[in-house]
This record gives C-alpha cells, sequence and structure tokens, in this order.
C-alpha cells in the first residue's frame, strides 16, 4: 500500500497529530533497497499555515509520482494553534520551537514537543524538512542551523549535506545566526536544530509567505523546493527547478533599530542588496514629519520587514541578511 495515515496521541487534552506516510509502489520504484526517508513537518506554529497547505499538495501528488523511498508528512504539529490562529501552543503559550525533544512529564507544549520527537525519531529519517512562513512581502528562503554539538570534519559534513539540501530548494539559503545567539536564543532547540544536533541529520527549514493564509504563490513555491530536496535524492522525477533565490552565502541578523517612535515607512523592498549607510526605512510622525532615517549597518538586503506599521525606540525595522563570512 503506497499510503498510511496514522495519529500521534500525547498526554494533553490538544488534538492527536496526523501523519501520512507515502511508499513508492513496487511498479514505480527504481531501487531494490527501502530507499531514503524523509520527514516533512509543517505549522509548528499555528498561524504559519503555508507549509499545512504544501503539504496537503504534497500527499496526493507523492502517491502519484514517488519513484523511491518513503515519505513522512505532518500537515500539523500545532493543530491547536492553527485552529486558533496561535503561534504558540495555546494551553501554555509556549512557543513549541524552542522545546525539542521536549519533556513526557513537563508543561503541554513539552509534552506536544515529545510525542511529535520520539515519533519522528522512530522513523529514522535521512532528511527532515520544516515549514514555515514569515512576514508579508520577506523572500523565501531556506534555513540552515548550526550543528553546534559536533567538532572539525563531523560538523563540517553534516552542515555541508544540508546545505546541499537547501540549494536544492532553488532559494535563497541564510544560515542561522552565530554559534553564540544561536544557542542563546535555543535554536538547537527548535525542530530542525534538534535534528541535526541530537539525530545528527540533515535538516532545513523552509519559509515562504504571511502567516495566517495560505496565500497559493508561498504554497507553490514550498511545493518546488520540498520538490526540489527529493530530487536531490532521487526520490522523484523531473530536471532540477533553476535556482529563483538570491546567490551567495548569507546569514540571519537583526536589522537596524529605530532610536524614536513613530510610523515605520519601509524604503527597502526584500531581497535588494543594499550597500552600508543606504536607507532601509523612515520613522514618520502622524502629520508626516520626518523623524528618521534608518540605514544599513552592513552590505546586505532585507530578508523579511518587520511585521508592524508602528514602531517605538529599539525595534528592528527588519530581518537582515549579510554576507556569512561578516
Amino acid at each position: 500500500m503506497a499510503r498510511s495515515v496514522s495519529r500521534v496521541t500525547f498526554g494533553s487534552r490538544g488534538s492527536d497529530l496526523v501523519v501520512v506516510s507515502i511508499t513508492a509502489v513496487p511498479e514505480r520504484r527504481k531501487a531494490e533497497s527501502r530507499g531514503p526517508v524523509v520527514v516533512i513537518t509543517a505549522n509548528v506554529h499555528g498561524d504559519e499555515c503555508t507549509g499545512t497547505g504544501a503539504v496537503l499538495r504534497l500527499i496526493p501528488l507523492l502517491e502519484a509520482e514517488l519513484v523511491r523511498g518513503t515519505v513522512h508528512l505532518y500537515p500539523s504539529l500545532n493543530p491547536d494553534g492553527l485552529e486558533r490562529r496561535a503561534r504558540r501552543v495555546p494551553e501554555d503559550d509556549q512557543d513549541l520551537n524552542r522545546l525539542f525533544p521536549g519533556d513526557p512529564q513537563g508543561s503541554p507544549a513539552e509534552r506536544l514537543a515529545y510525542a511529535a520527537w520520539t515519533d519522528i525519531e522512530a522513523r529514522h529519517p535521512d532528511l527532515l524538512i520544516d515549514l514555515h512562513a514569515d512576514s508579508p512581502g520577506a523572500v523565501p528562503y531556506a534555513l540552515l542551523d548550526r550543528a553546534t554539538s559536533l567538532r572539525g570534519e563531523a560538523r563540517s559534513r553534516l552542515e555541508g549535506a544540508a546545505e546541499s539540501f537547501a540549494r536544492a530548494t532553488g532559494l535563497t539559503v541564510i544560515h542561522e545566526y552565530p554559534d553564540d545567539r544561536y544557542q542563546r536564543f535555543r535554536l538547537d532547540r527548535s525542530l530542525t536544530g534538534a535534528a541535526l544536533n541530537r539525530l545528527r541529520v540533515p535538516a532545513v527549514t523552509v519559509e515562504a509567505g504571511p502567516r495566517l493564509v495560505l496565500d497559493a504563490n508561498a504554497v507553490d513555491v514550498t511545493l518546488r523546493a520540498v520538490l526540489g530536496c527529493l530530487r536531490e535524492l532521487g526520490m522523484v522525477d523531473g530536471p532540477a527547478a533553476a535556482p529563483s533565490g538570491i546567490a551567495g552565502t548569507w546569514r540571519r541578523e537583526s536589522g537596524p533599530r529605530v532610536s524614536t517612535a513613530g510610523v515605520l515607512v519601509p524604503r527597502a523592498p526584500a531581497g535588494v542588496l543594499m550597500e552600508r549607510g543606504a536607507v532601509v526605512a523612515e520613522v514618520r510622525s502622524l502629520a508626516s514629519n520626518l523623524l528618521e532615517e534608518v540605514v544599513a549597518e552592513s552590505r546586505g538586503f532585507v530578508l523579511a520587514p518587520a511585521e508592524r506599521a508602528h514602531v517605538v525606540a529599539g525595534v528592528a525595522v527588519c530581518t537582515w541578511a549579510l554576507a556569512e563570512s561578516s
């Protein structure tokens, strides 16, 4: 049977997790071995539903076109958050994506993380792809974690494997914050961070589209990105998609911060390379008086504009991408 549906239950009042597993059928299978195992997760943040839409598209597509291996799809890791349009786990208002591998005796969110993690771990994935969304107007990108639990050649080899899959998405490739902040922000306990650092398997986060809605273009972008990874493993046929992202090696950084309160007026579209000192945004009063020009602190580009129209002192105007070597 090419497709099966299972459920993950956990000790909370929350909804069960649905898992759809698709295996290449014998008449289409290209190899005698079991082939690669890929886990695709979505909606770990309940307000980010692009990935859910992409998974719903992937299920019938893979039933018809998977030629090698098995794909396990989790349409929502936070179904209660999806229902309530909430980023965090509604029962305790915790960020699920900072809790992996979870705790079976912990808070509701920690129990949910543990239930999802143990199910994923038991499937022995060769690759994990986690699907997210960002602010409206953000550049679609593939985000790479830091293998801070490893050193030397082992770290380089695992991070290199993950980067190969990120490049296969065709999207702009962004590395996470440097090691010290990566750990301080607990990103090693995100789902992909834990997969990389605990399971020691390549992991990629795909970020596309706005939150709260199923944007058709963002779903298409995400679908193509996932298929690019599956083609890299020989699991689906067809030529690789032409890269649509911004070439180069970039990392995520907080954008420049304002020093005064007012209306935030973006001046730089996302994805346009800018030099240090270029104006990224303005802050204006409600009478349209210019209160501040916010300039780029380094060469790079706006990755994701701030999802707000009003700012106060200390707020970043965007997420910035700068050269990984900076």
